[in-house]
């Protein structure tokens, strides 16, 4: 057996031609925030993936301050899949829902409350979010920034 450029010899004095490139193959290539896996075989298949976290914000709720308390809770998962269920307004063409996750496939972040209003602020693995109301607001406003991360 022997290769000379495209052609490799085989016994009995047969030949293969062994395909070369011509600048119409796939290639693959990682960039900024994507990762490539795989040698595009069957039996490795091309496998790419976004690194970047998929973090988006759920919906706007409304969280009653207008007395002070202890304990209370939120499930910030149902509220958010309730309104990303059935959304008041779409676009042209759009489906009647908007794709949301399971619990379990979110992580869940409290990027900023009011400690003024609120104290003891934390969240569950499943989105349920207990916080104490330690006062009133004074100007009937107050805020709660969450997001959520894809696991």
């Amino acid at each position: 057996m022997s290769i000379a450029g495209d052609q490799l010899s085989i016994s009995g004095g047969n030949t293969i031609t062994v395909p070369t490139a011509d600048g119409t193959e796939t290639i693959v290539t990682a960039g900024n925030d994507i990762s490539v896996t795989g040698n595009g075989s069957s039996a490795t298949p091309y496998v790419i993936a976004n690194t970047r976290p998929n973090i988006f914000y759920p919906p706007s709720i409304a969280v009653d301050a207008s007395s002070t308390g202890t304990g209370r809770t939120i499930n910030l998962h149902t509220q958010y899949t309730a309104q990303f269920g059935s959304p008041m307004v779409a676009s042209n063409l759009a489906p009647g829902a908007i794709p949301t996750y399971a619990n379990t496939e979110l992580y869940y972040y409290v990027t900023y409350y009011d400690n003024t209003v609120f104290d003891n602020v934390s969240v569950d693995e499943f989105g349920v979010m207990t916080y104490d109301v330690i006062a009133t607001p004074t100007d009937y406003n107050s805020l709660i920034n969450v997001v959520f991360v894809v696991k």
